[in-house]
């Protein structure tokens, strides 16, 4: 069940914060460089980076596609936090913030999520987006690949923070309620029922 406020009898079970603990940000950063390097290095021996742009002839397709990665990377930043905002009013009824820290754009929210809610929200974006751009990667013509993968890649390696809340969601196996706090993914807290405490199964 979500909450608009956290009802008695749950205590706080755990707390991360990107901005304050400069080992954790900089291991979801070294991860977010990890993805992308892994992703480029294998893509380029199947299509060669000169697909994208060629300096020894270019066309106006060639000089049209950098200048739209720009705006593209823009629009799926923004696209990817309103998801995060849709679920969190779908699930809340609560309207969803919106901000940037100056390192990462966040979508926040003052309700508080059952586990399987927070999962939901915070892989909606990149389990969504990476569909969409994967049908695009072989959709399109191979002159295009990059500025799609580019996008994909942003996607994945930028998903990096969602995919340590996943974690941490995870790691909390007690029944819990979380709260995602704004800036949601640099913040994030999770609270454990006191009056009851029941493990679930682990799954393959």
């Amino acid at each position: 069940m979500n909450y608009r406020q956290l009802p008695e009898g749950y205590e706080l079970l755990r707390s991360i914060d990107l901005q304050k603990d400069r080992r954790l940000a900089l291991l979801v950063n070294g991860l977010a460089l990890f993805i992308a390097v892994v992703m480029v290095l294998a893509a380029l021996p199947f299509v060669p980076f000169s697909t994208f742009i060629s300096i020894r002839t270019p066309t106006l397709s060639d000089v049209a596609r950098p200048l739209l990665l720009l705006p593209a990377l823009l629009f799926y930043v923004v696209t990817h936090e309103l998801i995060h905002g849709f679920y969190m009013k779908r699930f809340s009824g609560m309207k969803a913030k919106y901000g940037f820290t100056g390192l990462y754009a966040y979508a926040g929210s003052e309700a508080y999520f059952n586990r399987r809610s927070y999962l939901i929200i915070s892989l909606a974006p990149v389990a969504l987006w990476g569909a969409l751009l994967m049908i695009l990667n072989f959709a399109l013509p191979v002159s295009w690949f990059w500025f799609v993968y580019i996008v994909q890649i942003m996607n994945l390696s930028g998903a990096s923070g969602d995919f340590t809340s996943r974690s941490t969601c995870r790691a909390c196996r007690v029944q819990s309620s979380f709260k995602i706090a704004a800036p949601v993914w640099t913040s994030m807290r999770a609270w454990k029922k006191l009056t009851r405490v029941r493990f679930n199964a682990r799954r393959g």
